[in-house]
């Protein structure tokens, strides 16, 4: 006789004969609710006692930011590590809602969700993490220890403000913290690059794992991938100077020479370099991260090629470099905007953390025709 089982599934009592208990469907935006609120509870109960608890740290960033004239874009730091003035000005700054009109990004990303949503398109929002939230300890030994309190709380308070208003971020920063000091038997690669602003390819690889995770979860998943693409790799390396080395002082700049990066490429089964797919059901809006190993130094082993050798389906890539939130305009302008958006399932935008904070032109709100 086969057994039977009585299942409670969300509060309800279910009949089940000769099954298995399956796990509920995750629900990601309710985890990153409880982290960010658990956050706030464990390092001091509220914001702003979350940023007086990093009072001696702020205040470094602060002195280290007044130290050089705001023409000077590079500010040095600790064990080799360079620093972008702007990167750093995130992380000493208030609350991002309470900036000038047209430089709090809160109403653009949320019109933006709606629109897509009211056309059936998902999103994510993911705001990169700079390298100095990543590595506080390396811009000042007052900084906090990588168990917390992170350097950031008003990027959180952002994304938890935008989880209320419907939408879904991606994290990164705790699964970067936690992967930051593993070293890969026989490497020495950082999880951020010392002498630029962009992450390692161990960090691209830790986020595309992230997004993977999240867009396989979705119920329209298992229709896109039926006919997976089943990706190849290989190991590639180059040498890279670094941006933020150009933009020091120029008598400072002899002192930096360029540095070994690592990375894995990915093939297509025909051995072929992986390539975007202007018709995949997943586009990424990105800025230079998005760019770095895909288009420059080892090339082919970007964030999308990565996101693509997870989930066995090819992204979609509308790259700005440095434009961030003006992304969304040349998407508009070269993919025909609304248009752009058929066949879509997902769109994931994802830029870098600074742009949160006084970015050079406004987060304006763009209808999508």
């Amino acid at each position: 006789m086969r057994p039977v089982m009585f299942l409670l599934w969300g509060g309800v009592l279910a009949f089940c004969a000769g099954c298995s208990p399956k796990a509920p469907p995750r629900d990601f935006m309710r985890e990153n609710v409880d982290r960010w609120n658990g956050e706030v509870a464990r390092w001091g109960g509220s914001w702003d006692a979350w940023e007086k608890q990093l009072g001696p740290f702020r205040q470094d960033v602060g002195k280290a930011l007044a130290s050089q004239p705001e023409a000077i874009k590079a500010l040095a730091g600790l064990d080799g590590f360079l620093f972008f003035r702007h990167s750093l000005d995130v992380l000493a700054c208030g609350d991002l809602q309470k900036q000038d009109e047209g430089r709090n990004p809160f109403p653009a990303i949320v019109d933006f969700n709606n629109q897509l949503k009211s056309r059936g398109v998902d999103m994510l929002f993911c705001p990169i993490p700079v390298k100095a939230a990543v590595f506080p300890e390396k811009v000042t030994p007052e900084a906090p220890p990588s168990s917390g309190p992170y350097v950031d709380p008003y990027t959180r308070k952002l994304m938890l403000e935008l989880a209320g208003a419907g939408v879904e971020c991606v994290d990164l920063l705790p699964c970067f913290m936690a992967e930051r000091d593993k070293l890969p038997p026989g490497s020495d690669e950082p999880f951020y690059q010392f002498q630029d602003t962009h992450w390692s390819h161990r960090a691209l690889r830790t986020a595309a794992h992230a997004f993977a995770e999240r867009i396989t979860a979705y119920p329209w998943y298992r229709e896109i991938s039926r006919d997976r693409t089943s990706y190849a790799v290989k190991e590639a390396a180059c040498k890279r100077t670094g941006d933020i080395v150009k933009m020091l002082p120029e008598t400072e700049r002899i002192h930096y020479r360029p540095r070994p990066l690592q990375a894995t490429q990915v093939l297509k089964p025909d051995g072929g370099f992986y390539d975007d797919d202007e018709n995949s059901p997943i586009l990424l809006l990105g800025d230079s991260y998005a760019g770095v190993f895909h288009f420059e130094d080892c090339e082919h082993g970007g964030l999308t090629a990565h996101i693509a050798r997870e989930v066995g389906v090819p992204l979609d890539l509308v790259l700005g470099q440095g434009m961030g939130p003006n992304v969304r305009v040349k998407w508009l302008r070269y993919r025909g905007g609304g248009q752009a958006l058929a066949g879509k399932k997902l769109v994931i935008w994802a830029i870098s953390e600074r742009d949160l904070f006084n970015y050079r032109s406004p987060w304006a709100v763009i209808q999508i025709p």
